[in-house]
């Protein structure tokens, strides 16, 4: 049974050879040497599409797939009918200064530079507190009682004054009443020198005006958020409280890396918050800018000083921090108040720039013909900086690829660039032209 199979499979091989052998050449294979004459007679830049199927052609002729008529494609020029259809806007390259808005986002907290902290500047064990070393935001004036101290250093400075008043020893007495002084127990010596009997314990004042907060020394953890507390043995120079100018804030940002240069010491900020909306009049500046980025964030610091007599900001409040910057020449930070300091630049709106990340083109009109078609040019494109507005009608810095007074496609750009692609002439993707498509269906 196996043999006569063997037979029968031998056979048919032989039949199909002898087959292939009796075929026309031409008709098995497609000439390349008649590809390339296809190739050498189509016009450059063009291309026929299918308007149903995604097939793509080099003749004029007959969908393939669905029979419908090709429509031809030319590269970078578009008829009045397509430019309706496509929406396309145009838009002039402009000269002029680079000015950005940067944006950043920072936490309210006290201004530093106006902490006091309140001493006792003698030693002593608490044993009451007063309103001011109750609570944090506390407001307290100067004269204000902190707290009441039991403090054995001076009763004992009352009592050699007491004895010096008795013998009358003036040198003893002004001494004594200097030691009370800068103790800021004043009031004590005064009730000695006028008779008064010496007591154990003292009231310890404010010798500041401000708000009471909690300890501003990172790491550092105490009792009562660093409020004093009864009972408590302090020394001379333990904190009791502390305190800032009420309404004086300071403004932490973080100025993304692309923007670290926009910024500099000086330049006036506006503010807005979630609550509150714009705050135009609280004068707010930077003061501080760090002279290295953050590598874990990639950003560069910046403190900005503010001040807010009505109270709306908060500690802790989350606030909107807009910076009007100008470039001068150097794309450095210029002074927004003087013009002669801003450079000048060549500028293309953000919308006309196609970008691949690594490379950028815009489609510059190249002529405009009286039946209204306008033909379009690629134009590879070296930028720099992005320049932001409120309104969101960004700008890009073009240092090569057009110049002031050049036309560019801002709307419909990439629908030309498409059109390039499917002509086969360069493109964004394609710097030198795209491969010619085959002569059958596409995917």
């Amino acid at each position: 049974m196996r043999a006569p199979s063997l037979l029968i499979a031998a056979a048919g091989l032989v039949l199909g050879a002898g087959l292939v052998l009796l075929v026309p050449s031409d008709v098995l294979f497609v000439s390349s040497h008649a590809d390339e004459q296809d190739s050498g007679d189509q016009a450059a830049g063009e291309r026929w599409a299918c308007p149903m199927m995604d097939f793509i052609g080099t003749k004029p002729g007959k969908c393939p797939v669905c029979g419908m008529t090709l429509t031809k494609v030319t590269a970078g020029e578009l008829t009045r009918e397509q430019q309706r259809r496509m929406d396309v806007q145009i838009s002039t390259v402009t000269e002029g200064a680079a000015r950005s808005l940067v944006r950043a986002y920072g936490i309210v907290r006290y201004d530093e530079r106006t902490l006091q902290v309140v001493i006792p500047r003698v030693a002593g064990r608490v044993v009451k507190r007063h309103h001011a070393a109750r609570h944090l935001g506390m407001l307290v004036e100067a004269g204000d009682p902190i707290v009441d101290l039991y403090s054995p250093e001076a009763f004992a400075a009352q009592g050699e004054l007491a004895a010096a008043v008795k013998l009358g020893d003036e040198r003893t007495i002004h001494a004594l009443t200097d030691r009370f002084e800068r103790w800021n127990l004043l009031n004590a010596a005064k009730a000695i020198l006028k008779g008064g009997a010496p007591v154990d314990t003292v009231t310890i004042m404010s010798p500041f005006s401000g708000r009471v907060v909690r300890s501003l020394e990172e790491g550092e953890s105490q009792p009562g958020s660093g409020l004093p507390q009864v009972g408590q043995e302090v020394t001379a120079d333990w904190p009791l409280v502390r305190l800032v100018e009420p309404f004086a804030y300071m403004l932490v940002v973080n100025v993304p890396e692309l923007r670290a240069h926009w910024v500099k010491v000086g330049q006036s900020v506006r503010l807005s918050s979630d609550d509150w909306g714009e705050l135009p009049e609280i004068d707010a500046d930077i003061a501080w800018v760090a002279p290295e980025l953050d590598p874990e964030i990639r950003a560069r610091e910046v403190h900005i000083h503010l001040r807010d007599p009505k109270g709306r900001l908060l500690p802790g409040s989350l606030v909107n921090a807009r910076i009007e910057s100008v470039l001068g020449p150097d794309l450095e930070a210029a002074d927004p108040s003087k013009r002669d300091t801003w450079g000048t630049f060549t500028l293309v709106p953000k919308t006309a720039v196609l970008s691949t990340g690594v490379r950028n083109v815009a489609w510059r009109v190249v002529d405009r013909q009286r039946d209204g078609r306008i033909r379009f040019e690629l134009a590879p494109l070296a930028l720099g900086p992005r320049l932001e507005d409120e309104s969101g009608n960004d700008l890009y810095v073009v240092r090569t690829g057009l110049k002031a007074g050049d036309e560019v496609a801002t709307q419909g750009a990439f629908l030309i660039d498409s059109q390039a692609q499917l002509a086969g002439t360069p493109s964004l993707l394609y710097p030198t032209g795209a491969v010619a498509p085959a002569g059958g269906h596409q995917h």
